[in-house]
């Protein structure tokens, strides 16, 4: 007895059964309710567009996310700034903070140098190349800004800054002020 092919081929202009768009609406049980998830949710689609509209910019960097644009924005504005206040600045513990220092400074964007006062601690400032490199970006990164807040009002847009800053504070955050 003969069996059927495992994946037969697909009729004429049909997609594939693995490539098939299934129009089933996901029940995402309680999850549609909880705030994080719904954080998690924002987070993802706003770094898919990150990675977007940086494109060209990322390739040339290497790994190129909201948080190393944050770290460049911080550096360019507080010039010798040490790695402790910069980890604090940014909401990560040094052991996460180092490889991205370590990267940005092999890049060319970024220099440590050793504090006078204490041997064991680098003030961290930009390059002129990370300068160049920062300016190019939060263009790239005012773009994606208004891409996330386009369907809101200014005052819905006022009132998620604020809310999204109540958030981090009452969870203990020092990065946000």
């Amino acid at each position: 007895m003969a069996r059927a092919p495992r994946n037969p081929s697909p009729a004429k202009g049909e997609k594939p059964a693995g490539n098939r768009k299934v129009d089933r609406k996901i029940d995402r049980g309680p999850l549609s309710g909880y705030y994080g998830y719904a954080l998690r949710i924002a987070q993802v689609a706003v770094f898919e567009n990150f990675a977007g509209v940086v494109g060209k910019l990322a390739d040339r960097m290497g790994e190129l996310t909201p948080g190393r644009f944050s770290l460049l924005t911080l550096l360019k504005a507080n010039p010798g700034i040490n790695q402790t206040a910069l980890s604090r600045a940014v909401g990560l513990d040094k052991s996460t903070l180092t490889p991205a220092l370590d990267q940005l400074e092999r890049k060319g964007l970024i220099l440590r140098e050793r504090t006078p006062e204490d041997r064991r601690t680098y003030a961290l400032r930009l390059t002129t190349e990370g300068e160049a490199f920062l300016a190019e970006l939060t263009r790239k990164v005012e773009q994606h800004e208004k891409n996330i807040v386009a369907m809101l009002s200014p005052a819905e847009r006022a009132t998620l800054i604020r809310l999204l800053k109540k958030v981090a504070k009452s969870l203990g955050s020092e990065a946000i002020e």
